[in-house]
Order: C-alpha cells, then structure tokens, then sequence
C-alpha cells in the first residue's frame, strides 16, 4: 500500500471516529472543537459536525479503498476548506480569541493538505 493511501486511511478512521465521538457525545465534543458550551446550540453544532465528519471519513475510506486518486484530491481540497471554515466558525463563537481546542481544526487542515499533497505528487503535479 502507498504512503498515499496509508495517510488517506488513517484521516479517514479518524474523522469517522471523530464524528462518532460527537453524535454518542456532543457536549464533549462541542468542547473540543471549540465552541461554547450553551447546551442545545452546542450540541447540534457538534451533531451535525459529527455526522458531516462520518460521511468524509466513509467516502474518504472508499477513495482509498478504490484508490482513486482524483476523488482522493477533490476530497482533500473539500477538507481544507472545511477545516478552514470550522475554525472560523468556532474563533467567532468563542469570542474572536484562539484557544486550544481550535487545534482539532487546524489538525483537520494539515492532515488534508498533507493528502492533497501526496496525491498530486501521486499523480505526478
């Protein structure tokens, strides 16, 4: 298996874990990922990550599976702009200050531009 699909699998396994964790647990996650803790807010927000998180990590899984290296490139570029939008979204709920807990989301970026990478150097760009 190439390094490529390697990272493509363990990013897949985490965002489906990940996404998981915030429908099973949502009051815990909206704390990781950043977001006040004003309970019912909170908990869609973190619901509706999680489920979102679920979908990329499966179809992410069956690109790596099918090693489709263009379906791996578009995922990765939706990623990042994904990532870059949950960090936007929780700096501005937790009143415009970087915390900690923003650091899932800035994970999230370098693990996708990490796949993006590999695979436009996989692909030969």
């Amino acid at each position: 298996m190439s390094p490529l699909l390697i990272v493509g699998a363990v990013v897949a396994l985490g965002l489906t874990i990940v996404g998981i964790l915030a429908l099973v647990a949502p009051h815990r996650m909206a704390h990781a990922y950043g977001i006040p803790l004003d309970g019912r807010a909170s908990r869609g927000f973190a619901r509706a990550t999680g489920i979102r998180d679920v979908a990329i990590g499966v179809v992410l899984g069956a690109a790596v599976y099918f090693r489709d290296r263009p379906l791996l490139i578009v995922l990765a570029i939706a990623g990042v702009v994904l990532s870059l939008t949950d960090l936007a979204i929780a700096y501005h709920a937790g009143g415009r200050k970087l915390r900690p807990e923003h650091g899932v989301h800035v994970g999230g970026v370098v693990a996708f531009v990490l796949v993006l990478t590999m695979a436009l150097f996989a692909i030969g760009l």
